[in-house]
This record gives structure tokens, C-alpha cells and sequence, in this order.
């Protein structure tokens, strides 16, 4: 039981930072969300250590469990694991698989597309079309890693004083027709390619990517 709860209290705590309900900087109050929840402090506790592990949160000695304010270097580091998951899943759902859901996966771009059309941040449609691609691996631990680098990449993004402003887009029903007849290193590449679109000032100083 207490890991249900203790998945509940980590996606409850989730939510909130996404909201911005939780800010870089605030004072996390485990006996709030225990109530909030109404559950005991046994799994809030589990779900403030894996927040903590995984970089949303940071505690101070004697003083609490704080929101952890996020560095460029952090939100670099991110997206450069993200990519790392998403060239590699690239690489094993090539061919058939993508064809198999074709369908599906050109629904998810177009919502992507449209929301970028109407001047909308991509956040949930990206989201969506991105985490369909890698399910397709059907290697429940790409998968996994995959939600907690975004998740935590978005928090990063609302948090931030300045967030990066993407320059240009690569659309998203392009980059399906692409990967569907793409070979295995030209699929990696074009997803490279689609990632790295518009995020320029986010490796200015970093050495190209061939």
C-alpha cells in the first residue's frame, strides 16, 4: 500500500511544480501534502527522497526540504540525456513498428503542430507524440527514464526567470514521414535534428553533433 501511496504523494508533488504552485525556493511541507492526501508521512517522505535523487528537490539541514532552483547547466544536462534516450529509441523502433502506428502518431503531430500554429507552449502535445515514439521500444525502462527527464526538463523550463525562447520549429508530421523510410543511423540523426531545433542559445558554447 504505501508504494501506491508514495507514487500518488510523487505525482501529487509533480503537479504542483508543473503548476508552478511550488516554486524555486519554497519550503516543501510534507505534513500539507500528508493531509492534502490524506495519507501518513511514511510515503510523503518516500516521494520527497525520490524527488530529491532525481533533482526537483533539495533538503538543508535543519532547515528543511526545498524546491531546487535549476542552473543552465541543468536544463542542458536534461536535455542532452533526453536526447541521448530518444536517438537510442530511434534506433529500435525504426520500420515496421512506427508503420504499425502510423495512424496514431500522425494524430499526436498534428495536435503538436497545431498547438505550435496557434503560438501555444508544446509542453503536453510534445509531450504526447514524443512519449508514443518511445513506447514503441517496448523497453519499460526507456520509457520510465524518458517521463522523468521530461518531467523534470519541464520543470526547469516554468522555472527558470528567463526560460529559453525557441527560435525556430521543425514540425512534427515532417519528422514522422522522415523516420518512417529512415535507416537506423539516419533516424538518429533526425531526431537530433528535430530536438535540437530552435534551442541554439542552449549549446552555443558546446562542440557540434555530426
Amino acid at each position: 500500500m504505501n508504494a501506491t501511496f508514495a507514487e500518488q504523494a510523487y505525482d501529487h508533488i509533480v503537479t504542483q511544480l508543473l503548476r508552478r504552485d511550488l516554486r524555486p525556493g519554497d519550503l516543501l511541507d510534507r505534513k500539507q501534502i500528508a493531509e492534502d492526501l490524506g495519507i501518513s508521512l511514511i510515503p510523503v517522505s518516500d516521494a520527497v527522497q525520490r524527488l530529491t535523487l532525481e533533482g526537483f528537490l533539495t533538503t538543508r539541514r535543519r532547515q528543511g526540504t526545498f524546491v531546487r532552483p535549476p542552473s543552465i547547466e541543468d536544463v542542458r544536462g536534461q536535455f542532452l540525456l533526453r536526447e541521448a534516450l530518444e536517438c537510442q529509441s530511434a534506433r529500435l523502433y525504426r520500420g515496421e513498428k512506427l508503420r504499425k502506428t502510423l495512424p496514431r502518431l500522425r494524430k499526436l503531430a498534428r495536435a503538436a503542430d497545431k498547438a505550435a500554429d496557434a503560438g501555444r507552449q508544446l509542453w503536453t502535445e510534445d509531450f504526447a507524440f514524443h512519449q508514443a515514439l518511445v513506447a514503441l521500444t517496448e523497453c519499460d525502462a526507456l520509457v520510465s527514464c524518458f517521463e522523468r527527464v521530461v518531467n523534470l526538463s519541464l520543470f526547469h523550463q516554468t522555472a527558470l526567470i528567463s526560460p529559453m525562447q525557441q527560435t525556430t520549429y521543425d514540425r512534427h508530421s515532417e519528422l514522422l514521414d522522415d523516420l518512417c523510410d529512415a535507416s537506423v543511423e539516419d533516424a538518429e540523426s533526425r531526431i537530433r535534428e528535430h530536438l535540437r531545433s530552435g534551442k541554439e542559445t542552449l549549446f552555443k558554447d558546446q562542440p557540434a553533433i555530426v
